[in-house]
């Protein structure tokens, strides 16, 4: 799978935007660079095609590429960001894919998008998450310019550390996905299991500490931060195996493996 990356040359904890983040607890830069180094060289050995985004010094979280915007077929739809910190990023995003040829989807700028964040996706199959930054209002946005991406449910966040969908859910295949039933409502909840065949819960342990749920899957691999030995063993009974890509550094942040990268959808496809 074709996928974009941004290097964390300038990331570092800059601001306070959501509850993980402490500008007093700041990012080791040789460090963060060696695991994403590392990741970036895992996404190779499993046969991923990645492309890389200069960074901004004026956005340091910048990074987290799968927040700039959703890509699917030849479609851009790039996020507005709530939180004004990270406005400028979206810029960077949308020259980037401007210059490659994709159609650049205009919304109105009262509607709060995300990316990636919240927009959990498998193929063409699709959750949306909502509630804490982005907006239930682009589930229009996306039925218009990407018809083809299936919104089986929408989720409502509701629990701040768990600001972003991508925190607190991940597909593992088109029927399996890990999720951590305490980040939304339970109507959400009911709404997924109904979607779903197989729902994971995920425990506050491997959500909260190694932010199991923002993981990368290829095939029957799940790249995670980490995961205890009880997730471990769920996964194993679905066929997967799971390949530790150390996030300490991004963590500090709020963000870990999926955050890291912003995948190219193709419809026409299965992969996530």
């Amino acid at each position: 799978m074709r996928r974009l990356m941004c290097p964390p040359t300038y990331f570092d904890i800059e601001y306070e935007i959501n509850p993980w983040m402490n500008t007093a607890n700041k990012v080791d830069p040789e460090l963060a660079k060696t695991q994403w180094d590392d990741f970036v060289a895992a996404l190779k050995r499993l046969g991923d095609e990645v492309d890389f985004i200069e960074p901004d010094p004026r956005c340091p979280d910048m990074t987290f590429a799968g927040d700039g915007g959703l890509v699917v077929d030849n479609h851009f739809v790039p996020s507005n960001f709530r939180v004004p910190e990270r406005r400028l990023e979206a810029m960077h995003y949308v020259k980037w894919f401007s210059e490659k040829g994709y159609e650049i989807a205009e919304y109105d700028e009262t509607v709060f998008f995300e990316g990636l964040g919240d927009v959990v996706f498998h193929g063409k199959r699709a959750v949306l998450g909502h509630g804490i930054r982005s907006d239930i209002r682009c589930l229009e946005i996306l039925k218009r310019f990407v018809p083809d991406l299936e919104i089986l449910c929408e989720m409502r966040i509701v629990d701040d550390r768990f600001f972003h969908l991508a925190m607190a859910l991940a597909f593992l295949d088109d029927d399996t996905v890990l999720y951590y039933p305490d980040a939304f409502d339970a109507e959400s909840v009911e709404r997924l299991k109904a979607s779903v065949p197989n729902a994971i819960a995920a425990s506050t342990e491997d959500a909260c500490e190694y932010f199991a749920c923002n993981n990368l899957v290829i095939g029957r691999k799940v790249l995670i931060d980490n995961a205890s030995e009880g997730l471990r063993a769920k996964l194993a009974e679905h066929g997967f195996e799971c390949v530790v890509c150390p996030m300490s550094e991004f963590k500090k942040s709020g963000g870990s493996l999926r955050c890291l990268v912003l995948s190219f959808v193709d419809t026409g496809g299965a992969s996530q």
